[in-house]
């Protein structure tokens, strides 16, 4: 009988030691590490076989693999051409309990909005924008996304306050100068906006979408001029 209870304890003794050693702060440390590995193998595998990475990051994430395989999933799906489904599912993750830490949630929030723009579906990336920003206030690009969702409501006059904001806060932000130049262009504040395309331009001189713009906005003032 001792020796049914001593082994008994014994047991025991290790379980709570196992379960004591997991919940040190290196092995956490340990544990984190490799899942962040394994998060970023997950990614990069997209780029060369967005169907076979969503096969293993579902597998993954059936096996535990949690808020880093469910974001795998959701690029997967989105590489696969799913937009929407994509931007769902990082909402739900940034909403989620196992959504991580808020800087993380907000990453997430930015990426469904900016999924969200690229399915044109400007009132669902706005909530992405807005939510994020809900938690960090001066987030500039989900500022950016919701200055795009704006602009694709054709409400230029906030997509143009959001960005002057982003500006205030980074003036050398190229991609919100172009943003914004095509809000003033879209509500004729052609000046304000050939002003913009231009230091957008001079930042980013490799903009296809810039160089476009400022071909349009260029335009725009010969036909003023010649008026």
């Amino acid at each position: 009988m001792r020796n049914a209870m001593t082994r008994h304890f014994f047991h025991v003794a290790c379980l709570l030691g196992g379960s004591l050693l997991f919940s040190t702060p290196s092995l956490a440390t340990d544990l984190t590490t490799e899942f962040d590995a394994k998060h970023k193998t997950c990614l990069e595998s997209i780029a060369v076989d967005a169907q076979e990475a969503f096969e293993q990051a579902m597998q993954w994430r059936d096996t535990g693999g949690g808020r880093r395989a469910k974001h795998c999933v959701a690029m997967a799906l989105f590489a696969l051409g799913h937009e929407e489904e994509a931007a769902f599912r990082l909402d739900a993750l940034a909403e989620g309990a196992d959504g991580g830490p808020k800087s993380t949630r907000v990453k997430h929030y930015a990426e469904a909005a900016n999924l969200w723009l690229t399915a044109k579906e400007a009132d669902k990336a706005y909530a992405s924008a807005s939510a994020g920003l809900e938690l960090e206030y001066d987030h500039l690009d989900l500022r950016i996304a919701r200055a795009r969702a704006y602009a694709l409501s054709g409400r230029y006059d906030y997509a143009e306050i959001d960005l002057t904001s982003v500006l205030a806060l980074d003036p050398k932000r190229a991609d919100a100068l172009r943003y914004r130049a095509d809000a003033r262009f879209k509500m004729d504040k052609i000046s304000e906006a050939q002003t913009d395309i231009e230091a957008s331009l001079d930042l980013d001189p490799t903009s296809v979408e810039t160089a476009l713009l400022r071909g349009q906005i260029r335009e725009a003032v010969r036909l003023t001029e010649t008026e």
